[in-house]
Order: C-alpha cells, then structure tokens, then sequence
C-alpha cells in the first residue's frame, strides 16, 4: 500500500522513553494472542497504534519486495562508522532485537546498542540502568514475554535518506529503514513484520556517525510486495 500523496505530512518525532513501552505492549499483545488462539479464546481487540503520517517526501517504503529480500549480516568490527546508512543498520539491529529467555530485561537492547547512540538520546532512552532491567509497566510486560519465551530478530533490509535527500554533508542526516521482524513465541511458528522506522544520526568530531534520535511510527507505508 502507498502512502497518499495529499496526505499531511509533520516533521519527525524524536522518540522518547515511552517508545520503549509501545514496542514492549505490541510484542505482549502478539503473545496473547499466540496463548489465547492456542486454547481456543478470541481476546479483546487491541486499539491501533497512532501514526503521524508520513515522513517528508516518503511514500513507499525503501528496499526490495518483503518475501525476496536478503541481508548480509555483519559483525559491529565490520560495520564503517564512518558510513551513516552501516550505522543505521547495526545500531537498529543491535537495539531492537532481543531474547526475553536470554535478556536481562526490556533496557538490555539499549545496552547493546550504546555506542552508536549519542550520550544525550541513550539518556532519554534509560541507558545505564542495572543491567538493562526495568520496573513498573516495562517489567511487567518483559516478564510475560520471558514467561512465553519470546524473541525477536530484526534484519534492516534497505536503508535511504527520507525524502531522497542525502544531507551527509551537513553533518546531520535522516534515514529511512525498511525493516523485517520475526518473532518467535515459544514453539509457535514465527511471526513476520515490516516496518519503516527513520533514524536521525549526526557525524561525531572522529568523522563517525551515531544515531541521535528515531520515529518508530513506520509511518510510510507498506513496503513493496506486501
């Protein structure tokens, strides 16, 4: 599906604290259903995340067709820090996968991520807590994936500036992610999504880039062949 080229179209969302929550909620109500479907009960619908609509100049997401399209998968020592679209790719991978049996808690992607993330959006993101866990709502919601087994792979399939419009040069520059996510509940059979996060990352005095903020509202659209 594309997105409609009359729609309004608002400036991107640096994500805050609560993004974590919302992604935690939406993988929880994944396992509910997986549980409930498996006993024979139909839970509550769940209401529909909000959207933003559109980034700037983005109406289809970037990348190759959802069923034909591959990703080498590269170890952080071999990722060019210098190269902004490796960056956005390893750092969203390290920060968004997970493995609830494994994890420490919902902080532990953050962790890994820690040092392709600006000091100041690691902050807003609750780096630095005991081990990546995490009380209140977040832990609640960790536990029942650790409960069901949860977890998690994400694979960046095709990273472009939004819009088309490489700004390197400035030194700041926004990246639009097409993204599949797999998740395995217990031993149900995987569950696969696509999403379209943008990721803002700003050249470091070294020459390398870090990620400085992101909209996770996969707001542009369906991505090819879905």
């Amino acid at each position: 599906m594309v997105a409609s080229p009359h729609r309004r179209r608002p400036a991107l969302l640096l994500a805050r604290p609560s993004a974590l929550l919302g992604v935690l909620a939406t993988l929880v109500a994944l396992v509910t259903l997986t549980a409930c479907g498996s006993i024979g009960h139909t839970p509550a619908p769940q209401p529909a995340p909000a959207t933003t609509g559109p980034p700037p100049g983005a109406s289809q997401a970037p990348g190759p067709p959802l069923a034909t399209a591959t990703a080498a998968a590269s170890a952080p020592s071999q990722v060019d820090r210098k190269d902004p679209a490796q960056v956005a790719s390893d750092c969203f991978t390290r920060w968004q996968s997970f493995d609830a049996r494994r994890d420490p808690g919902p902080g532990a992607g953050v962790e890994r991520a820690r040092d392709c993330l600006t000091e100041d959006f690691a902050a807003t993101l609750g780096a630095g807590g005991a081990s990546g866990s995490a009380g209140g709502a977040d832990g609640q919601a960790w536990e029942v994936m650790r409960a069901a087994g949860t977890r998690s792979q994400v694979t960046v399939l095709a990273v472009t500036p939004v819009g088309g419009i490489d700004t390197t040069d400035t030194g700041r520059v926004v990246l639009q992610l097409n993204v599949r996510r797999e998740t395995v509940t217990g031993t149900q059979p995987p569950v696969t999504a696509v999403s379209t996060p943008a990721l803002t990352l700003l050249r470091q005095t070294d020459g390398t880039w870090r990620v400085a903020g992101a909209d996770l509202a996969s707001v542009a659209g369906d991505a090819p062949g879905r």
